[in-house]
Parts: C-alpha cells; sequence; structure tokens
C-alpha cells in the first residue's frame, strides 16, 4: 500500500509482534541500549507508515516515572524520544516494556471517521489549546510537523475489558513530534517538539 500523507491509527483488538504496535515488549533493535535503561517503550510506527518513514520504522520512548507536573515537557529537553531505526519484531525480553500500558496492534482507521486516532500523521497538527507558538522552538531548528499522539484516542474501556492504559501519559491530551527531513523527503531525525493538555 503506498504511503499517504494523512494517517490515522487507532489500538486493535489483537497484539502484534511486528509492524505499527503499542506497549509490551520494544522492538529487538533496542536490546541491551542504554534507552531502555531509563526509558520506557510506547508505540512503534511500522515501514512506510508515513511516507517520511520509507523502509525504517521509528519507535517512540518515555522517560521512566515522566508526569506533565515535571519540568521536561518542552522541546528540546522533553522526557520523549522518538528513534529511527530498521525494522524490528518484538524482543524476547520485557526490559523497558511500560507497565502501565497494555499491548496491540496499532491498525488503520478511516481519516474521516468520528473515531479519534490514537496517532495522527498529517501535514499539519491538531492543536487542544489553538496555540501555535507552542511550536516556535522546534520550528527554529528547522523541523516541520510530523504526527502526534492523542490521549483521547486510548480505547474505550467497558466493563468486559481491563483498561488499556492504566494513567494517562500526557495529561489527557496529545504529544507532538517534528522531524528534519533530506531532500527525497525521508526523516533524518524525529524529535518530540510539545506537549498539548
Amino acid at each position: 500500500m503506498a504511503p499517504v500523507d494523512r494517517v490515522h491509527l487507532g489500538v486493535g483488538s489483537s497484539d502484534s509482534e511486528v509492524g505499527a504496535r503499542i506497549g509490551g515488549r520494544p522492538p529487538q533493535v533496542f536490546a541491551a541500549q542504554p534507552i531502555l535503561q531509563t526509558h520506557d517503550y510506547l508505540l512503534t510506527l511500522g515501514a512506510h507508515t508515513a511516507r517520511w518513514l520509507g523502509e525504517r520504522e521509528l519507535s517512540v520512548f518515555i522517560r521512566r516515572g515522566f508526569t506533565i507536573g515535571d519540568d521536561d515537557l518542552e522541546y528540546p529537553n522533553i522526557g520523549v524520544r522518538a528513534v529511527l531505526h530498521p525494522p524490528s519484531s518484538r524482543s524476547a525480553e520485557s526490559s523497558g516494556a511500560h507497565e502501565g500500558l497494555g499491548s496491540a496492534a496499532l491498525i488503520r482507521i478511516p481519516p474521516d471517521d468520528d473515531v479519534m486516532p490514537l496517532v495522527r500523521i498529517a501535514p499539519q497538527p491538531v492543536l487542544i489549546q489553538n496555540e501555535p507558538s507552542y511550536a516556535t522552538a522546534v520550528e527554529a531548528d528547522g523541523h516541520r510537523f510530523l504526527f502526534q499522539i492523542n490521549e483521547e484516542g486510548w480505547p474505550v474501556v467497558d466493563e468486559s475489558h481491563p483498561e488499556f492504559v492504566e494513567e494517562y501519559l500526557f495529561g489527557y491530551g496529545s504529544a507532538y513530534f517534528y522531524g528534519s527531513t533530506d531532500a527525497t523527503g525521508l526523516a533524518r531525525e524525529v524529535v518530540p517538539g510539545f506537549l498539548d493538555f
């Protein structure tokens, strides 16, 4: 399937060892890497999920113990990391797994659907407080918006299913990710820009 400029991803009803996924064991490529000593694994965007990924995947990590009451909420010192890497299935080890998150595949949902996506890949962000100045610092470094994680997109809990997320990671808000791309449109690096809640 050819990548498009606008992709919405939601949490699937089953898990996946490969491709776009959230929670559970981090990708094998990070086994024994220092990031797993300080950060917990959040999610992976599979290769070709976005035009700017190409053959690579992107995994997002959140600093262990991160809360919106901390002082690392803005670029460049935000307590979230985004790492480009070759496609990688889940590790056999649970080191770095986020204890407060379920584990599931991320599946495409129609962009015009009424369902709020957990991950929204698009040319422009949808801001909660409509405050464009939040992006000033990250854009000043030459980065442009790539995608956002919307906490309104967590699965709806009913009595027959346990909660997928124990507590909101970003204050029931959104985390916005930016990046710089090369001449072909592929991301050279991806950075978290700010939180909005």
